[in-house]
């Protein structure tokens, strides 16, 4: 019989939290690598979450999980800022830029922190936030990190419906810690190390 309500979701979090204890081993795990000069990249995450494409010729990997609403977008734009640092986009972040341009589509989307997080391949600047209206009709939370290498700015963007967003989080901090703006990125860092 199928679950339905509360029942879905704490099947669906249970899901969510087995695939990021000690027993997570390589087979449960994909790769996605961008090997062309340029367009490096490595993405590495757990095989519950589906790639899809999403139409968007900025968007480089799409990965939506089959029965609840995570959805993680990797981003590649040229261009970037001159000298960038994660430090220094952490200290000037444009909090209300930020809050005005997810507004439109998720009305009343608030950023609830901001730090310098890690990517396998060096520091990224790292913000979430929340929305109680969005466009897939439940609130959301987004954890989106950024950083720049090779001229490029990369990006991975996750938004979790907020019923699973506990659940659903250290999945987000395992894809974060080892995505990598080099085609070479290995499996796998611990989200919790403390490579600073």
């Amino acid at each position: 019989m199928e679950k339905s309500g509360p029942a879905r979701y704490a099947a669906i979090a249970l899901a969510l939290c087995g695939l990021v204890t000690p027993a997570l081993a390589q087979n449960q795990l994909l790769i996605d690598r961008g090997l062309t000069e340029d367009l490096p990249y490595t993405a590495i995450f757990p095989n519950v979450l589906q790639s899809v494409d999403d139409g968007n010729s900025e968007t480089i990997l799409t990965l939506q999980h089959p029965d609840a609403f995570v959805r993680c977008d990797v981003f590649a734009v040229p261009g970037a800022p001159d000298g960038w640092t994660a430090e220094d986009a952490l200290e000037n972040l444009d909090i209300s830029g930020i809050e005005a341009t997810w507004a439109p589509d998720f009305p009343g989307f608030k950023v609830t922190a901001q730090s310098v997080a890690r990517f396998a391949s060096g520091p990224a600047l790292l913000y979430e936030g929340a929305a109680d209206n969005s466009p897939v009709g439940v609130p959301v939370s987004v954890v989106h990190a950024e950083a720049v290498d090779g001229g490029r700015t990369y990006a991975v963007e996750c938004l979790l419906d907020r019923a699973v967003a506990t659940e659903a989080r250290p999945m987000i901090d395992f894809i974060v810690a080892n995505f990598s703006t080099r085609s070479d990125g290995q499996c796998c860092v611990n989200p919790a190390d403390d490579r600073g």
